[in-house]
């Protein structure tokens, strides 16, 4: 793409209605780096998607694997690989999240842990970022979901590496699976970050790895006009206006009217 990163989230929060800013997540690889991070260190342990909510804010933070409090997050991340209660499904069997056994073990097996070890994480708004991170994170309404979806597809046609089982929804689901399969993802949201994390029940999320993220921002511009509503439009071009992007906007048309 010719376009800048920076360029890219700009024109991602013209096009987008959020109600949150983007979260850019990048893994640090070394103390060395995780020192050198601009951001806040956590002074007692939190949850993974407390940090992404802290983040969608406005905050710039970083955690090493002490910071973390909920240990699914550091492990799907490769923060922390130990996993000694659950490594076959054990735990989630014990609590009855599947039928069995077996079938909590077949699930585990399925899940994209990251198998890159990584020292720990830094995470804040995409747009206070100095370097480009590894994933962009999105809690937000099903309109804007579905918009991605729509921007996703412009360029790489269906989503190819869907996987969610409202578990784990921000950690694996949004990060480390785009992290590994380097394909978007979505998700439902689970029952524990709805419970940590106070997300409304309306929220879904999204998590965009860093070399796709461009193309899906290309793809909400490209399809704007076939896909947006003339009010959808003015708010576009309102913003549009405000950050100096010269765009054509084609009013009274999209592709439903057409049909």
């Amino acid at each position: 793409m010719e376009r800048s990163w920076k360029e890219s989230v700009s024109l991602l929060y013209c096009l987008l209605d959020l109600e949150r800013r983007a979260v850019g997540v990048r893994l640090i690889d070394s103390p060395e780096e995780f020192d050198r991070f601009d951001g806040i260190a956590m002074k007692r342990p939190i949850n993974y998607c407390q940090m992404v909510k802290a983040a969608s804010r406005g905050a710039v933070i970083k955690a090493d694997s002490e910071g973390f409090a909920c240990r699914s997050g550091a492990r799907v991340l490769g923060i922390d690989k130990a996993d000694p209660g659950n490594g076959q499904g054990e735990n989630w069997a014990r609590l009855g999240l599947y039928k069995d056994s077996v079938l909590s073990r077949q699930v585990r097996e399925c899940l994209t842990y990251s198998s890159a070890d990584k020292y720990g994480v830094a995470l804040g708004p995409v747009e206070r970022l100095d370097a480009v991170p590894d994933a962009v994170v999105l809690i937000t309404n099903p309109y804007n979901i579905m918009r991605l979806t729509q921007g996703y597809a412009y360029h790489f046609g269906m989503p190819k590496s869907i996987r969610m089982i409202g578990n784990q929804a921000v950690c694996l689901e949004c990060t480390a699976n785009p992290f590994v399969t380097g394909d978007m993802n979505l998700s439902l949201l689970c029952i524990g970050t709805r419970h940590k994390a106070h997300w409304e029940n309306s929220d879904m999320a999204c998590g965009i790895p860093r070399k796709q993220f461009p193309y899906v921002v290309d793809g909400l511009l490209q399809t704007m006009n076939a896909m947006e509503g003339d009010r959808e439009k003015r708010r576009i071009e309102e913003k549009f206006r405000a950050e100096g992007i010269q765009q054509d906007i084609r009013y009274g048309y999209n592709y439903y009217m057409d049909c």
